[in-house]
């Protein structure tokens, strides 16, 4: 028990806290990644689930509309906390917004395909199929966004 004294002190709330304020670190870069993705998870339902069920698009429309706005706010958010690349003028943001856009795009594809698999051959409910294509194109984003887009 004594052994693992170190490491559960490590996990306190201020441990925790200044991990994610802390830029640099793959580890830390990929949970303030995951909140910002957590955040994109709710804007991308909302504007789903706004879109199937108020405006009566087609579950495909919703998703690619949805995807839209969650894709630009994520961006932004990335941009300034996760990767934290600040001090660029308008062209070099414009040039990771392309460059994040085509890794986004990448997943989007995936998440298109997983979306359809789900709802028209497995018979999901639509939102629980959003759930879990959003969750299996998660890593590829991180990868893509770290290694490509906030390089």
């Amino acid at each position: 028990m004594n052994r693992y004294k170190g490491h559960s002190e490590k996990l306190h709330w201020t441990y925790i806290l200044n991990s994610l304020i802390t830029t640099g670190h793959t580890g830390n870069q990929f949970v303030r990644f995951a909140l910002v993705g957590s955040s994109g998870v709710f804007v991308n339902l909302g504007i789903y689930s706004g879109s199937i069920y108020l405006l009566h698009f087609h579950y495909l429309l919703a998703a690619t509309l949805s995807f839209l706005v969650a894709m630009s706010s994520n961006f932004f958010l990335n941009l300034r906390w996760t990767f934290r690349t600040h001090g660029q003028g308008i062209k070099a943001i414009g040039d990771q917004y392309l460059r994040y856009a085509m890794v986004t795009l990448v997943s989007y594809g995936i998440n298109m395909a997983v979306l359809w698999i789900l709802v028209d051959l497995h018979h999901w409910h639509k939102i629980l199929a959003q759930l879990a294509a959003i969750g299996i194109t998660t890593l590829s984003n991180f990868l893509g966004s770290k290694l490509w887009a906030f390089k």
